[in-house]
């Protein structure tokens, strides 16, 4: 993919704009001393492409910036992206300014979504929904779509990780990007391609569909042959109650049979007596449920009848007070009151006591169909006797039931058969997947000899920096995303010290590996490469500080021997690029050294950008402040 920085724009608080300009095909340097933001470069390009968290400094850097910006070509397209600053509390800002054609705004304003101008740029990466994480994580889900974010661990090679001797790729402290490593791999470099993988996850559900179903189905045929003995005794009984013909049929045609007997259950053929018994048994209960009926009426009404003689009771106190109304205060309106209550008192006491509620005599009834049941238990009681009938005829409609029962479970066991249709149709489905899968892609193993082979070409360029393991060969350890070296026709890699030379291990991995993605034309990397103090072994700088403890003329000549031999490499290196395979590249590098040391080496490809960095000149200058 090609992709070019042209410029980083800071856009500072006092509305004056600082830019740093880069060109194609070079090796842009930034130089000078320590403390003067050039790192930062590194964390300003990684925030503008939409870092959730950033190792921007707030001292000189942040408290002055408003926005930062990015102007790049990617596939022949220019575009800006600005981003607003870090707030007070140092959170990253979700405003964001994008122009389609690359324009220079006075002063970015938000104008577009994150998750839009993600859209946008993705898409340049040729990333859509069907790219997506081949398989999950602890941090990352299966299927969930791939950041352009993860294609970035193959540009940068940060101060922690350019001389570690056992990191080869940024952010490993990051579950997530540590994660993401392994899964983009593959993808990144042409070993897979998205249509593959896609294909091979499918592959993978289906396979495990298919394990499934095979055990499945080796129960169902063990189940199979058990029921069939299961029903094989249900048929020799079937003949012994004469439920179907004797003579010796085959399994299917016996099953058919039994299907019938079920169906037709209520057609069975059955003993007189047991018919007359199985009457007499239903007018029994019949009339015991008679009995109950009248019984329970009858306790009802000897309720009512109590409560008839209670009702009468309660008026007995009025009778009193009529009698003995003499006795009492004379006065006309109780008097009157008196001659009312009377009156209805009587009215009351007529309606309870000529009030009969039934007719019937109950007692008799019952008493009559009592003797109705004994006569029928008498009956049954005499057809019981003959109990050998009778418990066949029982025998017979419960092994009815049976048979039925049977057969549901047979006929779920059939199933099995529908099964095996069900796994050929996904083996089919396999066997056309597997067909389906590109044929030009090569063995992973094949391609990582590729990557090896690239590799030892340049360390064999910089064999002369090596000392004692010049000669030695890359040996890349997939798994573990690590390049060791090993002695020829030696078994095992070799434990590499010293940082020089760990730092020509990642510049000659980091190169191979960006030969072979252009070789291999994989669509997904962008073809440019950020590299933070490559010659930090030879200063003794802390790492953290930046700060270096030697002065560019207290470097021996010897160590500044192997920094010329690491930019001789990379100014090759783009000229390779350039030469053999018609593909621009881009590297940018973030310094100490001065610019005489490619001057006299007359690397051509190695260009300054802006001045050194000293004496008030820096990402931010004095003057601008």
């Amino acid at each position: 993919m090609r992709f070019v920085i042209k410029e980083i724009i800071l856009w500072l608080k006092n509305k004056k704009i600082r830019k740093l300009v880069f060109e194609e095909n070079k090796i842009n340097v930034i130089t000078g001393d320590s403390g003067t933001g050039k790192s930062v470069i590194l964390d300003i390009i990684d925030y503008c492409f939409f870092a959730s968290k950033t190792k921007i400094p707030q001292e000189k850097i942040n408290e002055n910036v408003s926005w930062y910006g990015i102007k790049f070509l990617i596939n022949d397209k220019e575009y800006l992206i600005a981003r607003g600053a870090l707030n007070e509390n140092r959170k990253t800002s979700s405003m964001y300014f994008f122009s389609p054609i690359g324009e220079l705004p006075e002063e970015p304003y938000s104008n577009v979504l994150d998750k839009d101008l993600k859209n946008v740029i993705e898409k340049e990466f040729n990333i859509d929904s069907s790219v997506v994480i081949p398989y999950g994580g602890r941090n990352l889900k299966a299927g969930s779509k791939i950041s352009l974010r993860y294609f970035f661990l193959f540009n940068t090679q940060s101060g922690d990780t350019i001389d570690h001797s056992e990191v080869f790729f940024d952010k490993q402290n990051d579950d997530k990007y540590s994660e993401a490593l392994h899964r983009v791999f593959d993808l990144a470099t042409g070993i897979d391609t998205v249509k593959n993988i896609l294909i091979k996850e499918k592959l993978a559900t289906l396979e495990k569909d298919e394990i499934r179903m095979k055990r499945q189905l080796v129960a169902m045929e063990n189940e199979k042959s058990i029921f069939e003995s299961d029903l094989r005794e249900i048929i020799r009984r079937a003949k012994e109650f004469d439920l179907i013909d004797d003579a010796s049929l085959a399994l299917d045609k016996d099953i058919d049979n039994l299907k019938k007997i079920v169906l037709d259950a209520t057609s069975q053929k059955t003993s007189n007596n047991f018919k007359e018994l199985d009457s007499l048994n239903k007018k029994r209960n019949e009339l015991r449920f008679k009995i109950r009926s009248y019984s329970k009426f009858s306790e009802e009404y000897n309720d009512y009848l109590k409560q008839k003689s209670e009702t009468l009771e309660s008026l007995k106190p009025l009778e009193y007070l009529n009698e003995k109304f003499g006795e009492l205060i004379q006065h006309p309106d109780l008097s009157v009151l008196m001659d009312m209550l009377d009156k209805e008192m009587r009215k009351i006491k007529g309606e309870i006591t000529n009030k009969k509620p039934f007719s019937m005599n109950l007692d008799s009834d019952i008493k009559s169909i009592k003797s109705e049941l004994d006569a029928i238990q008498k009956e049954i009681n005499t057809l019981s006797h003959n109990k050998k009938e009778l418990g066949s005829e029982i025998e017979k409609f419960i092994f009815i039931g049976e048979i039925k029962s049977k057969l549901e479970l047979y006929t779920y066991n059939e199933k099995g058969m529908e099964s095996k249709e069900e796994l050929q149709k996904v083996q089919d489905r396999i066997q056309q997947l597997r067909s389906e899968l590109e044929s030009e892609i090569v063995d992973r193993e094949l391609v990582i000899r590729l990557l090896e082979e690239l590799i030892q070409r340049y360390l064999d360029e910089s064999s002369a920096a090596l000392g004692i393991y010049k000669g030695y060969q890359s040996v890349f350890d997939y798994k573990k995303k690590v390049l060791y070296l090993k002695k020829p026709v030696s078994l095992v890699p070799s434990i590499v010290g010293s940082s020089s030379n760990h730092m020509f291990m990642h510049l000659c991995f980091m190169l191979g590996l960006h030969e072979l993605i252009i070789k291999q034309q994989a669509p997904f990397v962008p073809s440019f490469l950020i590299l933070d103090q490559p010659s930090r072994p030879y200063y003794g700088g802390d790492k953290k500080e930046d700060t270096p403890k030697k002065s560019w003329s207290q470097i021996p000549q010897d160590d500044r021997t192997k920094i010329t031999i690491a930019l001789t490499l990379l100014n090759n290196f783009i000229s390779r690029i350039n030469q053999e395979y018609e593909h621009s590249f881009q590297i940018i590098i973030l310094e100490h050294i001065p610019k005489t040391i490619w001057e006299e080496a007359n690397l051509t490809n190695v260009i300054l950008v802006d001045d050194e960095f000293t004496e008030g000149n820096a990402l931010i200058p004095d003057e601008l402040i």
